[in-house]
């Protein structure tokens, strides 16, 4: 969805299309706090061994982010494939620049290296440690990437990749084995919507004062972004014990694969081809439409594609 509601959010600031955009892409940047969240909690009270973490899923993980960071390379250049360079194919894996979503891989590869470290913490820590970090590593993340935007300067960077993210990570374990009053459940879940609308507002506000699209609130570790996401947690904490549908065990079992095929697809449905042959646009389609049309091929195309890769052995690794 945020990938899709990117081409309206770059329309005019204000109009029709821009406010679709906006919020669909405000309501859904609680997607990957959540699934880091998810992470930390399935994998921080676990009994492994460091190398266990590295065999079974650092190398689940590299394998995939080398195979498919080659193919978009290749798919970068497909019109001039002649200027093909595997030497520039390498510094862009270790720039992360190949493709937009690969970030995220290496985000869940360095908190995987630091899983002991969290480990650690967990087993030695009080909860009012653990809630310090979890504090600080949000508001040291939120203030200097606030601080960068409205003063327009560089501060020094890094704390997002084991504090921000790194306090996502412990968080989902935090919440997962705490337990809280209803009263304070139900306060963060209005703050979890009153920070949803600060970032459709607020979005608006900043993007009409600068002339451009701002995306300081639709950051993963802005000021309002992680109150969506402990919300949206802790509402599939609390309601989301029920029975797994068919639907949604098949989505999960697949759902690296789509995660990794996506960009691809969407790179294809949004072609000058394939709005030449359809006439579905981001310009000329109803902007509700198109938001629910590209999602739904590009979705079922990626979901299709992973699960015939997944009957192949030579394939099933790589997704």
């Amino acid at each position: 969805m945020i990938h899709i509601s990117a081409r309206l959010v770059r329309q005019e600031i204000g109009s029709f299309e821009w406010w679709i955009g906006n919020i669909v892409d405000s309501s859904t940047r609680w997607a990957v706090p959540v699934f880091i969240m998810l992470s930390g909690m399935l994998l921080l009270g676990k009994q492994e061994s460091q190398l266990d973490v590295l065999r079974k899923r650092v190398g689940k993980l590299l394998w995939p982010l080398l195979f498919w960071s080659f193919i978009y390379s290749l798919w970068k250049v497909r019109h001039d494939i002649e200027t093909y360079s595997f030497r520039q194919f390498m510094i862009e894996v270790f720039q992360d620049s190949i493709k937009y979503h690969f970030w995220y891989l290496y985000v869940i590869l360095g908190l995987y290296l630091c899983m002991p470290l969290f480990k650690m913490f967990i087993q030695n820590g009080r909860k009012e440690d653990i809630r310090y970090f979890l504090f600080l590593s949000f508001f040291i993340s939120a203030s200097t990437l606030t601080i960068s935007s409205f003063f327009e300067i560089n501060l020094a960077g890094g704390f997002e990749y084991l504090l921000g993210y790194g306090g996502y990570f412990l968080l989902g374990y935090y919440l997962a084995n705490t337990t809280l009053a209803r009263k304070k459940t139900s306060l963060i879940h209005i703050l979890g919507a009153a920070a949803l609308l600060i970032t459709i507002v607020g979005t608006w506000l900043l993007s009409t004062r600068i002339g451009t699209l701002s995306q300081v609130f639709y950051e993963y570790l802005s000021f309002t972004t992680p109150f969506v996401a402990i919300s949206i947690f802790l509402l599939v904490k609390d309601w989301g014990n029920k029975e797994t549908s068919k639907a949604t065990v098949l989505i999960a079992n697949y759902s690296f694969g789509i995660y990794l095929i996506h960009p691809l697809i969407l790179d294809i449905y949004r072609s000058k081809e394939f709005i030449q042959l359809t006439g579905i646009s981001h310009t000329t389609t109803h902007p509700v439409l198109y938001v629910l049309i590209i999602f739904t091929i590009a979705f079922s195309t990626s979901l299709f594609l992973s699960y015939i890769l997944c009957k192949f052995p030579a394939t099933k690794k790589l997704v």
